[in-house]
């Protein structure tokens, strides 16, 4: 019965009752709101603050240990007498030995890789106790340059060097510079320290750019000789840092970093700074003479309040609001120490209208929430009386599934009915034949003719497409070894990583050939990025697997090592073989040479090798080696070869520099420089290891040094391997 005697149904009834219950308890969440806001404004503000003061200590942690990191390893260096300078400065001013120019490329070789991997570091320098120096400085323009300093042995006539891709120095030019290492700040704060400590200095202007940074020295003796190591960073990086939008916590937020004496050596993001002029002349300026009120005023409460003031010096770090121009700020401030004798201030900025900005939307989200949730509740109502409806809509549902060649999703449905049952068997029948066919067809090309409504025909047409060629190395002596059975189950966990790998680039997988895969990309569907694509493939499959192998060979279970060879360019893409019988396949010159690549490896003690069409089209994004020029079996134009080392900056820095070494030896190897070449070589194993190709290129290299080619010797390999 109704309020009124008058009897309603369930429908209205639940209707009513989920209206009253919502609209109830959403009144009382937001007067309970409204009551804590003051509570909860003061909350908000002290975690947004302190997570963003977290935040930016992380960041800086990003930003300052790798340069604390790579001055420990110029120390390191230095202990192995790496950066020894003495054939650096070896004989008078005003002339230039082979030896000379010997010694500075060895040192640019360990230090310009530094360079090139963390910009945040402006030049590195090398000095010892008789006023030797050495300089690597990376300039605005982008080039790099050397300076060589000699005080007792050259006075104030400097050496300066531009330096190649490589290193190498070039245009050497002599001039009067009155530079004196021992006297600057980064020597002369060492003095008393312990060896191997890193020292920072205060913030000062640059001898040779003129521009403000800090540096961070450590020292070490050398044969009785105190060295010194030293990384410079400019405040304009720290000040790059600040003004990212990973530091905005809000609309108007400020971060800033400070010296202990509140001079600014990394400027919040604010609209006075719109250049790298005014960037410039703000730094190291105190913060009165900014001229940003909010930030003024900041500091000015930190220093005047006394109870914040023993806050902040007992803990380092104080958390407080204050006003500026009429508006309520909320201020954090935390140190963060630069080594272990120096810190800075991470000051940051918040003003209480974006606190409140998103307490507002916070109450909006509530109300709009209130209004769906009791519109949820009327739908909820009416729907209670379509519950017949409800079989229906599941089987269209599953219907429409399994018209787009989703199998994903094999729900079994409830049906009371009989018709409806009927019906549900016999698509659940179905369903399990297609589940049937689809691991027997790449379920991609069923999909374009499905959507095309084309019963497939014989055809061909030329793309330029990537293919991969996949082998497991060994694989006769590990299926002797094994029972059919335990082979079968070990095959089809290797065979269900590899296929979900390449399926999560878009791979086409073509066909399984004994422990190969065949997959391509860019067909059926056009993919403006399958150079892209296959070679993050690969590098899934080759870190999914060594995974795997580590499993494998802990359960005793045997590796299944594998090689890849991938290549780009035009095939024939299509339906081949017969009208009864086809085959979604490609071929072309494009696919023997990707399967050649992969036999490749062996020859060359590799495990992912591409063309030049893949290097090319990966483009900046992929990191390789250059192994060789050569010919394959079968062909006779030659091509360039590469070894895919992994993703760019994800590749470690003694890998690329290997490689790197590899590839100068390589070049003096084609331009017939043999001896050069084993000489470039020299000490690889003992710096980096062993390497297959290495040791092929140097045996080739001695052979043609007893046996030289001929004068029709091009440098290019002609591979027998099939």
């Amino acid at each position: 019965m109704g309020i009124f005697g008058k009897a309603i149904s369930i429908r209205w009834s639940l209707l009513r009752s989920f209206a009253i219950l919502i609209l109830v308890s959403s009144m009382t969440v937001l007067m309970l709101m409204t009551i804590r806001a003051r509570q909860t404004e003061r909350e908000l503000s002290e975690k947004l603050i302190t997570t963003g003061t977290r935040q930016a200590t992380e960041e800086l942690d990003r930003f300052f240990q790798p340069v604390n990191i790579n001055a420990l390893i110029g120390a390191r260096w230095g202990l192995a007498g790496k950066l020894n300078l003495a054939a650096v400065v070896k004989g008078p001013a005003g002339k230039l030995t082979a030896s000379q120019l010997a010694a500075v490329t060895r040192i640019n070789t360990l230090l310009l890789p530094l360079m090139r991997l963390f910009p945040e570091m402006s030049s590195l320098q090398v000095a010892n106790a008789r006023g030797d120096g050495f300089l690597i400085i990376r300039l605005d323009s982008g080039r790099i340059r050397n300076r060589v300093v000699s005080r007792e042995g050259w006075g104030t006539r400097t050496l300066w060097f531009d330096l190649d891709q490589e290193g190498r120095p070039r245009s050497p030019e002599w001039r009067e510079v009155d530079y004196e290492p021992r006297s600057r700040a980064w020597y002369v704060g060492l003095k008393g320290l312990p060896d191997e400590e890193v020292f920072w200095t205060e913030p000062y202007l640059f001898f040779t750019t003129k521009d403000l940074g800090i540096t961070a020295s450590v020292k070490w003796q050398d044969r009785g000789l105190e060295y010194v190591f030293a990384i410079d960073v400019l405040l304009t990086s720290i000040t790059d840092f600040t003004r990212r939008d990973t530091t905005q916590l809000s609309k108007r937020s400020q971060t800033a970093v400070y010296t202990q004496d509140w001079r600014v050596v990394g400027l919040p993001r604010h609209q006075k700074f719109q250049d790298q002029e005014e960037i410039r002349r703000a730094l190291l300026l105190p913060i009165g003479e900014i001229q940003i009120p909010e930030l003024h005023a900041a500091v000015k409460m930190s220093a005047a309040h006394k109870e914040i003031s023993q806050q902040i010096k007992a803990s380092g770090k104080g958390i407080f609001s204050y006003e500026s121009q009429d508006e309520t700020w909320w201020a954090g401030v935390t140190s963060y120490p630069l080594g272990k004798r120096r810190q800075l201030w991470i000051g940051i900025l918040v003003p209480n209208d974006d606190l409140l900005e998103g307490i507002t939307q916070l109450r909006m989200h509530i109300m709009a929430a209130t209004l769906v949730t009791l519109l949820a509740a009327l739908a909820y109502s009416f729907l209670l009386a379509r519950s017949y409806s409800r079989p229906l809509e599941a089987l269209a549902a599953q219907s429409r599934r399994i018209s787009d060649l989703d199998f994903q999703a094999d729900e079994k449905i409830e049906a009371k009915l009989f018709e409806f049952k009927q019906l549900s068997e016999a698509q659940a029948q179905s369903l399990t034949a297609l589940q049937s066919f689809s691991r027997y067809v790449p379920i991609e090309i069923v999909k374009e003719l499905v959507a095309k409504g084309e019963v497939a025909r014989i055809g061909g047409h030329t793309e330029t497409l990537t293919i991969l060629f996949t082998d497991i190395a060994g694989f006769t002596n590990i299926s002797e070894a094994m029972s059919p059975e335990a082979l079968t189950n070990h095959l089809a966990g290797y065979f269900q990583a590899m296929i979900d790998a390449l399926h999560h680039h878009g791979a086409t997988v073509d066909k399984i050939v004994g422990d190969a895969i065949i997959a391509f990309w860019g067909a059926p569907t056009a993919m403006p990025d399958q150079t892209d694509r296959a070679l993050k493939a690969v590098l899934e499959c080759r870190d999914t697997l060594n995974t795997l192998n580590q499993t494998w060979a802990a359960q005793g279970f045997p590796e299944l090592p594998t090689r890849f060879g991938l290549a780009t360019g035009p095939v024939v893409v299509g339906n081949m073989g017969a009208p009864t019988r086809l085959a979604y396949t490609v071929l072309g010159d494009t696919v023997n040479l990707a399967s050649r690549l992969e036999a490749l490896n062996k020859v060359y003690g590799t495990s992912i090798l591409v063309d030049i069409g893949a290097q090319q089209a990966g483009g900046d994004g992929f990191a390789m080696r250059h192994l060789d020029r050569i010919i394959v079996v079968g062909k006779t134009q030659a091509t360039d070869i590469f070894e895919l080392l992994g993703e760019t900056g994800k590749v470690p820095a003694a890998k690329l520099a290997a490689a790197r070494r590899y590839e100068a030896a390589w070049d003096r190897y084609r331009s017939g420089e043999f001896r050069q070449a084993c000489e470039a070589l020299a000490g690889f194993e003992a710096e980096f290891g062993v390497d297959p190709a290495v040791e092929r290129l140097r045996q080739i290299c001695q052979a043609y040094e007893q046996r030289p080619p001929g004068p029709d010797w091009d440098g290019i390999s002609i591979m027998t391997t099939k």
